[in-house]
């Protein structure tokens, strides 16, 4: 199945160093393709204890776009990142920091969309929480590595950032409330 990631998911380094720290089976990543997502713009609206501040999430505005990664999953590496950014669903009720949305995307360099999952935030602040600038970064290496724009990385670098903030030691990063 394909996967469409666009915050700290587009650092596969950074999924595999996760895998690894939890004790489970890191997954084989192949190179991602760049794509854009339409009618969606990238915000950060969701605190994350891990991170000590916003995380990347992604908001339906028509006319906007986000660029992003599109890898090829097995329904395996699907639900470790669902359980890396904290996805619960009980009695098929979503119930964890993220949801599953099924999404249209365009791979670059293609003419025709391709269906994949993304993630959206389910609680979601109404007001932006600037990311901290170790987030910050490991999502643009992520964008530098999966061959985005360097329009889309200038994009991502205007964001507003707080600086000096390291992850939380002893936090995982699949907990509630501690986001991808």
């Amino acid at each position: 199945m394909w996967y469409f990631a666009y915050g700290s998911h587009l650092n596969s380094a950074s999924i595999v160093e996760w895998a690894r720290e939890q004790g489970l089976r890191s997954p084989q990543l192949k190179k991602p393709a760049p794509a854009v997502l339409e009618n969606y713009r990238l915000c950060f609206p969701i605190y994350s204890e891990y991170w000590r501040g916003g995380i990347a999430d992604i908001a339906y505005d028509p006319g906007k776009s986000v660029s992003g990664a599109l890898y090829e999953l097995t329904k395996e590496e699907l639900e470790l990142f669902d359980m890396k950014v904290g996805r619960k669903l009980e009695n098929s009720k979503e119930l964890g920091t993220f949801k599953h949305l099924e999404v249209k995307v365009l791979p670059i360099a293609k003419t025709t969309t391709v269906n994949a999952i993304t993630y959206q935030g389910t609680r979601i602040e109404k007001y932006h929480i600037p990311p901290s600038r170790f987030y910050m970064d490991l999502v643009i290496q992520g964008a530098y590595a999966s061959g985005l724009s360097m329009m889309w990385i200038s994009y991502l670098q205007s964001f507003s950032t707080q600086t000096g903030k390291k992850p939380v030691a002893g936090k995982r990063m699949g907990d509630p409330a501690t986001g991808s």
